[in-house]
């Protein structure tokens, strides 16, 4: 009969060869935070010449020029951030966060989180 020294250690050796199996069983790569800026695509009517919010920095928008390029990237001046309802950078003692808008379209390629 097993001494109770030796049972402990082989339950210990058992579930420690357990746990790294079950490491070793998990995805490898874990998904990553979605960040989604609200980059529109530029390409329905609508959006062209309309500034969007950035989703993740209110002090950028997003601007389409023209259908079918590429949004670009603006900047607010210092101390403002941009308004959505105003489609215009704002002082911040008059922004109020809200919810981002979902483009109309967006760009080519783009893969919802």
């Amino acid at each position: 009969m097993p001494q109770q020294g030796t049972s402990t250690t082989l339950f210990r050796l058992l579930a420690s060869c357990l746990g790294l199996l079950l490491l070793l069983l998990l995805p490898h790569q874990l998904p990553a935070q979605c960040i989604d800026t609200h980059e529109p695509g530029c390409r329905h009517p609508a959006e062209a010449g309309m500034a969007q919010r950035h989703c993740i920095d209110p002090t950028k928008y997003w601007q389409c020029n023209a259908l079918g390029d590429p949004a670009q990237l603006k900047y607010c001046r210092p101390n403002m951030g941009f308004d959505q309802d105003l489609n215009a950078c704002v002082p911040w003692i008059a922004w109020v966060w809200q919810p981002c808008k979902e483009p109309v379209s967006r760009p080519p390629g783009w893969e919802a989180c």
